[in-house]
């Protein structure tokens, strides 16, 4: 993982949208001085965001609002598509354990009288999809609370410190 302060840069992006703007400008007839007086922008900062210099996002922005680059031909750029890390496998397993149990919210409409987590253990226990586990219970108990907190699901009733859930 990137440690605090350290600014990630995606291998060559930068410099491909400056490339693309310099591409552009030339195109069009626009010096430096040009982009400069039409942002506002140093030569100095025109020049080093077409070298890919810049960090700032919203300069190369501001840079092509002033030529008309539309967004989206800016940064078709060839670059990796992928994180920079995987998930652990206790977060892949939640994910898919949330996979099934969005599936009885979706498909079964599970939800739509009181159910609490020992409920939705059980629904996933006769479908076979999960065996109880200490683990499955906090999983399950994140993912309806995550629901709730996201106005999916709403706590309709709470009995010590179980919830009792019900589609919101």
């Amino acid at each position: 993982m990137a440690k605090r302060g350290e600014i990630y840069q995606v291998k060559g992006a930068k410099p491909a949208i400056g490339t693309s703007l310099k591409t552009k400008r030339t195109e069009i007839g626009y010096s430096i001085a040009d982009i400069s007086d039409l942002t506002g922008f140093p030569q100095s900062t025109i020049i080093n965001l077409e070298n890919g210099q810049a960090t700032n996002i919203d300069y190369y922005i501001a840079y092509a609002q002033a030529i008309n680059f539309k967004l989206n031909k800016l940064f078709e750029i060839q670059i990796e598509y992928k994180p920079r890390y995987e998930l652990s496998e206790n977060k892949k397993n939640r994910l898919f354990l949330s996979k099934k149990v969005r599936a009885l919210l979706l498909e079964e409409d599970f939800f739509s009288n009181k159910t609490t987590v020992d409920d939705v253990i059980k629904r996933l226990e006769e479908k076979n999809e999960a065996k109880r586990s200490t683990k499955l219970s906090t999983d399950v108990s994140r993912i309806l609370l995550n629901w709730a907190n996201d106005g999916i699901l709403k706590i309709a009733d709470k009995t010590g410190r179980k919830n009792v859930y019900l589609k919101a």
